[in-house]
C-alpha cells in the first residue's frame, strides 16, 4: 500500500509517487525542492507541485513560472491522467504540507494537522480517529514521528500511516 521511495515518506500513491520520481531531478537540476505533488481527481482535476528553493529563501511568482514553462511541455509528454487537468505550481506557503523526514524535522517543537490513512483506536473512552492535531515532539530515522495530541497524550506513528500532513507554522516579527 506504500509507495517505494528511498527515504521514508507520508503516504502517496503509485501516481504522485511516478511524477515526484519523475519531476525531483528537473527541479534539482533549476535550483528547486519537490516539496510535495498532489493529484486531485474529479471532473477538473489538478497536479499540483510545491516547490521550494534549495537555498531555502522564499519562492517567487517567477520562480513558479520558471518551473511551470519548464514542466509544461515534459506533463503533455508524459500526460499522467487520462482526463484533462490543470498543472499548478506554488510555492509552500505559510502552512507547508510535509512529505519527508527533513520536512518533519523542519517542524519539530511546531503544532501540525494530519489525517492518518486508517482511524487509529485510541484509549476509551475515545472513539478511533484518522483526523488529528497536535505537537510534532520527535521524528526518527526508523520513519516513525512522535506527537502530543491536544490532551497531552503522546503517539508514535509511521510515516507510512499518514495521508497528509500540514505544518501549523506560526510566524513571529523575526520571521
Amino acid at each position: 500500500m506504500t509507495a517505494k521511495s528511498s527515504t521514508a515518506t507520508v503516504y502517496k500513491n503509485s501516481k504522485e509517487q511516478d511524477l515526484i520520481d519523475k519531476v525531483e531531478p528537473v527541479l534539482i537540476n533549476l535550483g528547486y525542492l519537490c516539496r510535495d505533488i498532489e493529484v486531485v481527481s474529479g471532473r477538473s482535476a489538478v497536479v499540483r507541485i510545491t516547490i521550494e528553493r534549495d537555498s531555502k529563501e522564499m519562492v517567487s511568482i517567477d520562480d513558479c513560472a520558471t518551473v511551470h514553462r519548464t514542466l509544461g511541455p515534459m506533463f503533455d509528454v508524459w500526460d499522467p491522467l487520462p482526463t484533462a487537468y490543470t498543472l499548478e505550481v506554488s510555492s509552500p506557503g505559510e502552512k507547508p504540507r510535509l512529505r519527508n523526514l527533513s520536512h518533519f524535522r523542519e517542524a519539530v517543537g511546531g503544532n501540525l494537522r494530519f489525517q492518518t490513512l486508517e482511524a487509529i483506536d485510541m484509549p476509551e473512552p475515545a472513539k478511533p480517529r484518522k483526523n488529528w492535531e497536535g505537537e510534532l515532539l520527535d521524528v526518527q530515522d526508523s520513519g516513525e514521528i512522535r506527537v502530543k495530541d491536544s490532551s497531552g497524550v503522546e503517539h508514535t506513528l509511521k510515516l507510512e500511516s499518514i495521508k497528509n500532513a500540514t505544518w501549523m507554522r506560526e510566524w513571529t516579527a523575526s520571521d
